[in-house]
């Protein structure tokens, strides 16, 4: 797999409410490798963009949030580390791409100078050398006529254009993990692919481990290796794409896949959908976290909570019925 970066180990996030501290996420573990994408898919709802704030440790920890387990980067966790050193690891180390481009960029600065601001906090250089790395980068992330756009207002680009600024932002210190949080959401279907594909060209180009969160089950088959599926708070299944594309285990992956359009759909045929909802984080069941949407649900799922398990290869699975006990695909 090569050299691992990063090491999820029981993450758990709660936030604070009027009924007291919710957990939005529920003992999550996994590994970021070097040069990998991994991706992280689900509903809207079921933790991804959680998990990946927590990493970063981007909720006030006095007011909001508590984290419990580890984040280890290259062997250090993160959660140990004071507000001053976690501002360090922020945009050098780790960055982060988020859904809004609009919304994440400040408006009244230049998109130059928020390139270089980011070169400011991490490296000791001159104003000069910032502004010549920033145009560099919008180069590199394929902004035509760098220069002009370097003194353009967010406003004054594109979508697409805009999102491109916030991978620069996010890659100007050449970080060893990228996180790119629904990257492509409000984009055109052209865009989207464009930007997915400078994601897939700078994760070679600079041998980052990326974790790309998404919905889009087909960006993940396109662009990734190894894929999470996660289900209110916690990961349902895990492995290498082919094989959970191939064999979905889990009730819920299965449901996503079978949701997938298909080119021999007759006219007129419905796509398959998961009945209801993702609950409220007041409303957690007590056993499988599924079971109230799981066509296949016993008595004995409502009550137990299963445990994420090995099930051949590099494929894990949370599903007491997954080993061949219960016809899940009847």
């Amino acid at each position: 797999m090569g050299e691992m970066l990063l090491e999820v180990r029981e993450l758990t996030t709660q936030f604070k409410t009027e009924r007291g501290y919710l957990k939005a996420i529920d003992g999550v573990s996994f590994d970021v490798y070097k040069g990998e994408m991994l991706g992280i898919v689900g509903e809207s709802g079921c933790g991804k963009s959680v998990t990946s704030q927590s990493i970063l440790r981007l909720y006030d920890e006095k007011q909001l949030a508590r984290y419990h387990g580890e984040v280890l980067f290259r062997g250090e966790n993160l959660f140990d580390l004071s507000v001053r050193k976690m501002q360090d690891i922020r945009g050098e180390k780790i960055s982060m791409v988020f859904q809004d481009a609009l919304s994440s960029l400040n408006p009244v600065f230049t998109v130059g100078n928020q390139i270089m601001e980011s070169l400011f906090i991490h490296r000791k250089i001159s104003k000069k050398e910032a502004k010549k790395k920033a145009v560099e980068m919008l180069r590199l992330v394929g902004i035509p006529d760098p220069e002009r756009r370097f003194y353009q207002y967010p406003f004054e680009l594109s979508g697409g254009m805009r999102q491109r600024v916030m991978i620069a932002v996010a890659l100007a210190c050449r970080p060893q993990i990228l996180i790119a949080d629904e990257p492509t959401t409000a984009l055109d279907v052209t865009i989207q692919a464009q930007i997915m594909d400078l994601i897939v060209e700078m994760n070679q180009k600079l041998d980052m481990g990326v974790m790309l969160i998404t919905h889009d089950l087909a960006v993940v088959a396109e662009t990734c290796k190894r894929v999470i599926v996660m289900y209110l708070g916690q990961i349902v299944e895990e492995g290498l794409v082919e094989d959970i594309f191939d064999h979905p285990l889990h009730p819920y992956t299965q449901g996503l896949m079978s949701s997938i359009p298909k080119l021999e759909s007759k006219k007129g045929e419905r796509l398959h959908q998961i009945k209801g909802t993702v609950p409220l984080l007041n409303q957690i069941p007590e056993g499988c976290r599924f079971a109230p949407r799981c066509p296949h649900a016993t008595e004995h799922c409502r009550t137990v909570m299963p445990q994420l398990a090995a099930a051949g290869n590099m494929q894990k699975v949370r599903c007491h019925y997954a080993d061949g006990t219960h016809n899940l695909l009847s």
